[in-house]
Protein backbone atom coordinates (compact mmCIF):
# COMPACT_ATOMS: atom_id res chain seq x y z
CA UNK A 1 0.00 0.00 0.00
CA UNK A 2 1.29 3.65 -0.91
CA UNK A 3 1.85 6.05 1.73
CA UNK A 4 -1.08 8.95 1.59
CA UNK A 5 1.36 11.47 2.64
CA UNK A 6 3.68 11.16 -0.71
CA UNK A 7 1.28 13.72 -2.51
CA UNK A 8 2.09 16.24 -0.26
CA UNK A 9 5.43 15.45 -0.03
CA UNK A 10 5.67 15.85 -3.48
CA UNK A 11 3.84 18.64 -4.07
CA UNK A 12 6.23 20.46 -0.96
CA UNK A 13 9.22 19.47 -2.77
CA UNK A 14 7.81 20.50 -6.31
CA UNK A 15 7.04 23.69 -4.67
CA UNK A 16 10.21 24.18 -2.63
CA UNK A 17 12.27 23.54 -6.17
CA UNK A 18 10.24 26.59 -7.75
CA UNK A 19 10.96 29.12 -4.83
CA UNK A 20 14.61 27.79 -4.89
CA UNK A 21 14.86 28.65 -8.69
CA UNK A 22 13.23 31.95 -8.64
CA UNK A 23 15.27 32.89 -5.44
CA UNK A 24 18.66 31.61 -7.70
CA UNK A 25 17.47 33.07 -10.36
CA UNK A 26 16.67 36.63 -9.19
CA UNK A 27 20.29 36.54 -7.36
CA UNK A 28 21.95 35.55 -10.56
CA UNK A 29 19.99 38.12 -12.77
CA UNK A 30 20.09 41.55 -10.57
CA UNK A 31 22.69 43.49 -10.51
CA UNK A 32 24.52 44.32 -7.12
CA UNK A 33 23.05 47.71 -7.09
CA UNK A 34 19.62 47.06 -7.60
CA UNK A 35 17.32 48.28 -4.43
CA UNK A 36 20.78 51.00 -3.38
CA UNK A 37 18.07 53.85 -3.70
CA UNK A 38 14.52 52.03 -4.30
CA UNK A 39 13.24 49.70 -6.37
CA UNK A 40 15.49 49.85 -9.46
CA UNK A 41 19.44 49.91 -10.49
CA UNK A 42 21.36 52.11 -8.05
CA UNK A 43 23.98 52.35 -11.20
CA UNK A 44 21.82 53.77 -13.27
CA UNK A 45 21.77 57.59 -11.77
CA UNK A 46 25.69 57.08 -12.70
CA UNK A 47 25.19 56.23 -16.02
CA UNK A 48 22.04 58.60 -17.09
CA UNK A 49 24.35 61.36 -15.36
CA UNK A 50 27.02 60.62 -17.97
CA UNK A 51 25.23 60.82 -20.96
CA UNK A 52 25.17 63.94 -23.04
CA UNK A 53 22.82 66.78 -22.53
CA UNK A 54 20.06 66.79 -25.31
CA UNK A 55 17.85 69.40 -24.25
CA UNK A 56 18.97 72.79 -22.99
CA UNK A 57 17.23 75.67 -20.66
CA UNK A 58 15.82 78.96 -22.66
CA UNK A 59 19.10 80.17 -21.18
CA UNK A 60 21.06 78.05 -23.41
CA UNK A 61 19.49 80.41 -26.12
CA UNK A 62 19.68 83.35 -24.48
CA UNK A 63 23.31 83.58 -25.56
CA UNK A 64 23.38 83.58 -29.12
CA UNK A 65 19.51 84.85 -29.35
CA UNK A 66 19.23 87.84 -26.87
CA UNK A 67 16.90 89.78 -28.92
CA UNK A 68 14.37 86.94 -29.60
CA UNK A 69 14.84 86.08 -25.79
CA UNK A 70 14.05 89.70 -25.02
CA UNK A 71 11.20 89.70 -27.66
CA UNK A 72 9.97 86.54 -25.86
CA UNK A 73 9.89 88.08 -22.10
CA UNK A 74 7.50 90.28 -22.35
CA UNK A 75 5.05 87.90 -24.00
CA UNK A 76 2.58 85.37 -23.27
CA UNK A 77 5.39 82.81 -24.67
CA UNK A 78 7.33 83.71 -22.01
CA UNK A 79 7.54 80.37 -19.75
CA UNK A 80 7.34 78.36 -22.74
CA UNK A 81 10.60 76.31 -23.36
CA UNK A 82 12.31 77.22 -26.96
CA UNK A 83 12.27 73.21 -27.39
CA UNK A 84 8.70 73.12 -27.39
CA UNK A 85 8.18 74.60 -31.10
CA UNK A 86 11.74 74.20 -31.98
CA UNK A 87 14.12 71.22 -31.84
CA UNK A 88 16.37 70.08 -28.87
CA UNK A 89 19.47 72.37 -28.88
CA UNK A 90 21.58 69.34 -29.22
CA UNK A 91 20.82 69.19 -32.51
CA UNK A 92 21.52 73.17 -33.44
CA UNK A 93 24.40 74.26 -31.33
CA UNK A 94 27.39 72.71 -28.64
CA UNK A 95 28.09 75.53 -26.17
CA UNK A 96 28.18 79.02 -28.38
CA UNK A 97 29.44 76.78 -31.26
CA UNK A 98 26.45 76.37 -33.79
CA UNK A 99 26.70 73.53 -36.53
CA UNK A 100 23.49 73.37 -37.75
CA UNK A 101 20.52 75.39 -38.83
CA UNK A 102 17.76 75.58 -36.17
CA UNK A 103 14.62 73.82 -38.11
CA UNK A 104 11.49 75.97 -37.76
CA UNK A 105 7.77 75.08 -39.16
CA UNK A 106 6.36 76.79 -41.76
CA UNK A 107 2.90 76.18 -43.63
CA UNK A 108 0.31 73.82 -42.39
CA UNK A 109 3.22 72.33 -39.89
CA UNK A 110 2.67 75.97 -38.25
CA UNK A 111 -0.81 75.97 -37.71
CA UNK A 112 -0.44 72.55 -36.77
CA UNK A 113 2.39 73.76 -34.05
CA UNK A 114 0.14 76.76 -32.62
CA UNK A 115 -3.06 74.54 -32.71
CA UNK A 116 -1.40 72.00 -30.47
CA UNK A 117 -1.92 74.25 -27.48
CA UNK A 118 -4.25 76.67 -28.72
CA UNK A 119 -6.92 74.86 -30.67
CA UNK A 120 -10.50 75.03 -28.77
CA UNK A 121 -10.47 71.86 -26.58
CA UNK A 122 -12.68 71.18 -23.83
CA UNK A 123 -11.04 71.22 -20.24
CA UNK A 124 -8.15 73.67 -21.10
CA UNK A 125 -8.71 76.61 -18.53
CA UNK A 126 -11.54 79.11 -20.17
CA UNK A 127 -8.90 81.80 -19.55
CA UNK A 128 -6.25 80.38 -22.13
CA UNK A 129 -6.49 81.42 -25.30
CA UNK A 130 -8.41 78.90 -27.34
CA UNK A 131 -9.30 79.51 -30.91
CA UNK A 132 -11.90 77.71 -33.67
CA UNK A 133 -9.12 77.88 -36.21
CA UNK A 134 -11.98 78.29 -39.35
CA UNK A 135 -14.07 80.68 -37.34
CA UNK A 136 -11.06 82.60 -36.28
CA UNK A 137 -9.88 83.16 -40.12
CA UNK A 138 -13.34 83.81 -41.32
CA UNK A 139 -13.87 86.37 -38.10
CA UNK A 140 -10.18 88.70 -39.57
CA UNK A 141 -11.78 88.12 -43.37
CA UNK A 142 -8.24 86.05 -44.15
CA UNK A 143 -7.55 83.45 -46.77
CA UNK A 144 -8.08 80.07 -45.23
CA UNK A 145 -4.54 79.23 -46.31
CA UNK A 146 -3.15 81.69 -43.84
CA UNK A 147 -0.58 81.00 -41.72
CA UNK A 148 -0.48 82.16 -37.70
CA UNK A 149 2.43 84.37 -38.57
CA UNK A 150 1.36 86.51 -41.10
CA UNK A 151 -0.62 88.35 -38.23
CA UNK A 152 1.10 87.01 -35.19
CA UNK A 153 4.61 87.43 -33.98
CA UNK A 154 5.95 83.72 -32.57
CA UNK A 155 8.12 84.65 -29.79
CA UNK A 156 5.31 87.43 -29.09
CA UNK A 157 2.01 86.48 -30.52
CA UNK A 158 0.41 89.77 -29.38
CA UNK A 159 2.98 92.21 -30.56
CA UNK A 160 1.95 93.08 -33.95
CA UNK A 161 -1.88 92.45 -32.88
CA UNK A 162 -1.44 95.61 -30.41
CA UNK A 163 0.84 97.48 -32.64
CA UNK A 164 -1.96 97.47 -35.45
CA UNK A 165 -4.83 98.13 -32.61
CA UNK A 166 -2.63 100.62 -31.14
CA UNK A 167 -2.00 102.71 -34.40
CA UNK A 168 -5.98 102.66 -34.96
CA UNK A 169 -6.43 104.43 -32.13
CA UNK A 170 -3.98 106.91 -33.06
CA UNK A 171 -5.83 107.25 -35.91
CA UNK A 172 -8.86 107.45 -33.93
CA UNK A 173 -7.79 110.23 -31.78
CA UNK A 174 -6.39 112.08 -34.87
CA UNK A 175 -9.05 112.18 -36.37
CA UNK A 176 -11.19 113.23 -33.88
CA UNK A 177 -9.05 117.02 -33.13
Amino acid sequence: MENPNRFWIRLTVVFVGIIAVVVLGRMAMLPESWGKYGYYRGDSIEEEAQRAMKYGTNESCKGCHSEVSELKSHSAHQRLSCEMCHAPVSEHAKGSNKFAVMPTKKGKEQIGLCLSCHQKTIGRPEKFPMIDHARHLAAQKVKPSHTCDQCHTVHAPLENINHVKDQRSLKEALNEN
